[in-house]
Formats: C-alpha cells, structure tokens, sequence
C-alpha cells in the first residue's frame, strides 16, 4: 500500500517516483469498518428495543424489536418523538428523569412505562436511557433500550388474582 510523498527517487531514466507507506491507515480503516459492522449488527439484531432519541424526543434510529413492540414501521416511528407514543399518565415521570439526565443529576434511568402502539393498545415495557455527550461533555443523543414486559405483567396480575381467591377461600 503505497501513496504519494515522503520518499522520493530518481531512477536512471530521469522519472521521480514519490511514494509513502499507507499500511498503517489501511489497517485502521479496515478496523473501522470491522466496528461499525459489529455495532450495526449488534443493534440490529439485539433482543430487546433499540434506539437513539434526539434530545427533544426524536426519534433518530430504530431497530426491528423496538418498531415490532410499538406497532410501527421504521419509517413512521423516525417520523415521530417519543412523547407522541407514550401513555399520557407516564409522560410527566418520563420528561422530569430527562431533565435529570440532561442536567446532570442522574446518569441513566430505568423506569417501566406504556407505550401505545399504533393500533391503540397498550404496550408495557421497562425502558432504560443513557444520555451520549459529545468529548466536549455537550448533549448528542439518547441511547435507549427498550423491553416488551407484557408477558411479566400478564403473570403478576395472575399471581395477584389467584392470592386474592385464596384470601377469599381462608375468609369462607
């Protein structure tokens, strides 16, 4: 791998040949390109919601998991923020840990809310957000994950239900 300057050689001819050895660069090119792979495909292909959020709510890049949780395409879901998908009872505890974040109080934050999903069902799910600082500490962007709990909270009301029917039962 070799590119112009730094040697440079006259040959018997008169010609002048530059060259410059551009290994090093090549390598850390393919690195690069090795990383941005694993990331796309570990984002891609993860098992739980994905995304990054603008910092006012935007929504910047999705994965499959999370527009198969809320009912969206990719495409209406990055023409969306986020507030427009959240339960309207969740939104006011969602945006107080956002300024937390932005203002440097708290790092991250998990907290289990409702989405609702495009054909107006509720969706719970346990969110966890990160916020992404550019070196200079300046906000860039929002990491989060997003987990579909309805089978959890299905088993909890279940569990819920049948204590409720032993109390009634050791009541009689």
């Amino acid at each position: 791998n070799i590119s112009a300057v730094p040697f440079t050689y006259q040959n018997q001819n008169g010609a002048l040949v530059f060259a410059r050895d551009i290994t090093g660069r090549k390598r850390a090119e393919a690195a690069l390109v090795e990383s941005e792979a694993r990331f796309r495909a570990t984002f891609e292909q993860a098992a739980v919601g994905m995304a990054q959020v603008g910092l006012d709510g935007r929504w910047l890049r999705v994965n499959q998991r999370i527009c198969d949780i809320v009912g969206y395409s990719r495409e209406e879901l990055l023409s969306k923020k986020f507030q427009d998908i959240t339960h309207p009872d969740d939104l006011a505890t969602d945006l107080g840990l956002v300024q937390q974040v932005l203002a440097g109080e708290i790092q991250t934050y998990s907290l289990e809310k409702r989405y609702i999903r495009k054909n107006g069902t509720i969706v719970p799910v346990n969110l966890t957000v990160s916020l992404v600082r550019e070196p200079s500490g300046k906000p860039q962007h929002f990491i989060s994950v997003v987990e579909n709990i309805t089978g959890r909270k299905l088993a909890e009301a279940e569990l819920q239900l049948s204590q409720q029917r032993l109390l009634l039962h050791v009541e009689q």
